[in-house]
């Protein structure tokens, strides 16, 4: 079939091309300006991104919030966007909201307060933008939409807004209507007026952080239009078609975007959508989903961020090259300058790639910004790219009499496709001609700014952060006394319901599940009951334990305390048991159903001896070590030595069976059975050895010959020898094996999903084949054709594991690993 996209793609690069000739200078003209710079932005949330950064010591928590904010020193964001916690799984956990129910209210809930006041603190011209991803149920009456009492949720807000000013000194310059699900032209009108009465006129509405059906919607009710300030589209294609949303004479902002793993491909892709945006489709702003990936390998979407820091108990953090990509803009302009039109500053470079040039309304200062970068890094995770091509060149620009005299331009150069050329790097600056002209030699996978600003602009340094220590600490306790009011317990990472440590009426600190009802939910919000995880996607045997509470006010007659071991994101696997306070007990595959309070893959179950009370105290304890359960409630053994399952892996969990609020305390894991670090059946190994695929270590140990790194330039790369895998030829049944990295050999381009291949199972492939790396159960690896027993792999960065596994496959048996033999 004709593919419309690719005719648009098509006519927008042919329209932007014919503005210049080959070899004539490309003209920058500051008389001819566009649209004002939104900004560039950064988003927490959608949710739960920043969990673990809280739980960072200082000074390395003060660190990353200077590289995120701090002017001229990292990426120097200019708004950050924050999720508005609505007590619903949003992708990465659940945020709490600061109103689970119509007569409570608490704004000491959450990170997002703390995480603008930081900002602020570092940067106070910086925008501040808000936006649900869910809403509490009591929202909508139990329509389930947020729509259908447009007042009430309108005043809901509007709460928000106000608890930011009123407890923070934060004033909210944007607020969104609902992440990527439908708007509603009553509510909107309703919350401007809400927000107007309540003093907030200069808080204005982005809609509707999803597609540019918005535009077709506000063009036909002249009040909605009214109301809403910027349209926010997400994800968009610079290759689509956007009359409609032209037609509003609004700021267009890619509200959200990028999505992409944290390396140099992740780079290359935001300083090629940041660049590209106002020449191809007359964006203003671009913000990143996510500002940092602090959150747990194992939960979706990891370290898709600018900046990664999942280790506060290590104090280690990643500064990406996607910081200083975004540097490349935002060390040199400031929201408010002006691009230039296409044809006068702005455009397409003659042999590909993209220039943009943003000038200072107020002053004489300008910078360009220029992007070359080839198709095999160029893509986000999202949307697709047509087809193109881009080679280096020399292109010459001449300054018009507008750009004023300056003979002297601050030049600055990353190289967005190999790191080894530098990243973010002042050069010598550039000797402006008489007549205006300068040339510059444009390398494919570069980035450049030529600016005006010549002092202030720096790559910025904390110093080399402390020692990558992957493992999760063992053993571990918490009883919660240290743990603010309202926050959840240290390194708990909320999921299905929201936990949050409170003092009973006696003082005494404990965790509790807060929500009372079904949210309003963006994305699954789960079928299990509500629980909190902590720990690693790669533990197995494991004690852990948990006292539990049920208040005199439950109810419900499943209610019940749960604790489990090996446990995916969403509990939908898991060695877990629960004790009900009927005096039954399950032990199963997987939590216990929302619906129900009952898990539907039982393993055993039976009764205890009593039915328990509420308001006392249980504990109760879950022992996995290899194919056995042992289960404790207080000092009696409920069972022992239970077969169970060897082929899950996961987290420790806490959770319940409904929305009730069971109490947790006193929580403790540690270390089960013999927990010893194999040795490696293969060391020091030599250019042409072998690979194959054997069980994978347990418990999070890594090992040397199973242990290996995804370059961004498709290289598989053992880490000990530092030699590359190597398929024998570009056919199917071939062997692979270890030999001297070249990454111009074709037979070294293992393609994959770069983002996705940490979070679930993806194609390995040869770059320009139909061949892939497969494996057989009998451990055989090689080049196929999506055969074997299995034809996808899975990454696990914290043991540089390639595995054959995310979740339990029961056809494949316990996990296989891709390790070296010799």
């Amino acid at each position: 079939m004709f593919d419309c996209n690719v005719l648009v793609a098509a006519l927008v690069v042919a329209a932007i091309s014919t503005l210049v000739e080959s070899g004539d200078p490309l003209i920058i003209d500051r008389n001819f300006t566009g649209q004002a710079l939104g900004a560039i932005g950064g988003l927490s949330g959608g949710g739960a991104t920043s969990r673990l950064l809280v739980d960072y010591q200082e000074p390395q928590r003060s660190e990353i919030l200077d590289y995120l904010f701090v002017p001229n020193f990292g990426a120097s964001l200019q708004l950050l966007k924050v999720e508005i916690g609505g007590d619903s799984q949003s992708t990465d956990g659940t945020e709490s909201s600061h109103m689970h129910s119509e007569d409570d209210l608490d704004y000491n809930r959450g990170y997002e307060w703390w995480l603008m006041q930081e900002a602020k603190k570092r940067n106070p011209n910086i925008k501040l933008y808000g936006l649900p991803w869910a809403f509490p149920g009591w929202v909508g009456k139990e329509s389930g939409s947020p729509f259908s009492y447009p007042n009430q949720t309108a005043s809901y807000i509007a709460k928000w807004v106000e608890g930011a000013k009123t407890q923070y000194n934060l004033d909210i310059d944007y607020i969104g209507i609902w992440n990527e699900r439908s708007s509603d032209a009553t509510y909107v009108k309703t919350l401007r007026k809400t927000l107007d009465a309540a003093g907030f006129g200069k808080t204005e509405i982005v809609a509707k952080d999803g597609d540019s059906s918005i535009c077709d919607d506000l063009a036909k009710d002249k009040d909605y239009a009214d109301a809403v300030s910027v349209i926010g589209l997400h994800y968009p294609s610079d290759f689509s078609n956007y009359d409609n949303c032209y037609a509003l004479n609004k700021p267009i902002w890619a509200s959200e975007e990028s999505s992409s793993y944290d390396d140099l491909n992740g780079a290359a892709c935001w300083g090629r959508v940041i660049t590209s945006h106002w020449v191809l489709a007359k964006f203003t702003a671009s913000i990143m989903w996510n500002l940092v990936g602090s959150y747990y390998h194992g939960t979706n979407w990891y370290a898709s961020s600018m900046m990664t820091a999942v280790e506060p108990w290590s104090g280690n953090y990643w500064v990406s090259p996607v910081v200083w990509a975004t540097a490349h803009i935002t060390q040199f302009t400031e929201i408010g300058w002006l691009y230039l039109q296409n044809g006068h500053g702005s455009g397409q470079l003659p042999n590909g790639g993209y220039y943009v040039t943003l000038v200072d309304k107020e002053g004489g200062d300008f910078t360009m910004n220029i992007v070359k970068i080839d198709l095999d890094h160029a893509p986000c995770t999202r949307p697709g790219l047509p087809s193109f091509d881009v080679s280096s060149e020399t292109v010459t620009f001449q300054l018009s009499k507008s750009m004023g005299s300056a003979k002297q331009l601050a030049l600055w150069h990353s190289d967005l496709q190999n790191a080894t050329n530098g990243v973010f790097e002042r050069w010598n600056d550039i000797q402006v001609a008489d007549d205006g002209t300068f040339s510059l030699h444009i390398p494919v996978g570069a980035m450049f700014t030529v600016s005006t600003i010549m002092q202030g602009p720096q790559k910025g340094s904390h110093g080399v952060p402390p020692a990558s220590v992957p493992q999760f600490p063992l053993p571990y306790s918490n009883d919660f006394s240290e743990v603010a009011e309202s926050q959840e317990g240290k390194y708990f990472a909320d999921q299905i319901g929201a936990f949050e440590v409170h003092a009973d009426e006696s003082g005494n600190k404990r965790m509790v599940q807060m929500v009372p009802e079904l949210p309003i939910g963006w994305s699954d919000h789960g079928s299990r009951g509500p629980m909190t995880l902590i720990g690693m996607r790669e533990w197995q045997d494991l004690y852990s334990s948990v006292k539990f509470r049920i208040s005199s006010n439950v109810t419900y007659a499943q209610a019940a305390g749960c604790i489990a071991n090996r446990v995916d994101q969403m509990w939908d696997d898991g060695i877990t048991f629960c004790v009900y306070l009927n005096g039954t007990w399950t032990l199963s595959n997987g939590g216990p159903s929302q619906s129900n309070g009952n898990p539907t893959d039982v393993i055993l179950q039976g009764n205890l001896a009593t039915a328990l009370k509420k308001n006392v105290w249980y504990t109760i304890s879950l022992t996995t070590v290899t194919t056995n359960a042992t289960g404790m409630l207080d000092s009696t053994t409920v069972f022992a030595q239970i077969p169970i399952r060897d082929i899950d892996t996961g987290f420790s969990v806490i959770g319940t069976t409904s929305w009730i609020p069971v109490e947790f305390d006193d929580f403790s894991i540690s270390e089960a059975g013999a927990w010893v670090k194999p040795s490696a059946q293969c060391n020091n190994p030599k250019p042409g050895a072998g690979l194959a695929a054997r069980p994978c270590a347990r418990n999070g140990f890594s090992v040397s010959d199973m242990s290996f790194t995804l370059r961004s330039d498709w290289g598989l790369v053992h880490d000990q020898s530092g030699l590359c895998i190597q398929a024998q030829s570009s056919a199917s049944g071939v062997s692979v094996s270890l030999q001297v990295c070249d990454a111009s050999n074709p037979l070294q381009q293992f393609k994959n999903d770069y983002t996705r291949i940490r979070n679930t199972l993806t194609w390995v492939y040869l770059d320009n084949t139909t061949f892939n790396l497969v494996g057989e159960k009998s451990g055989v690896v090689r080049m196929g054709q999506h055969d074997g027993d299995w034809d996808q792999w899975v990454y696990f960065p914290n043991t540089h594991q390639l595995r054959n596994q995310y979740t339990a496959n029961t056809s494949l048996g316990y996990p296989m690993c891709l390790v070296v033999t010799c």
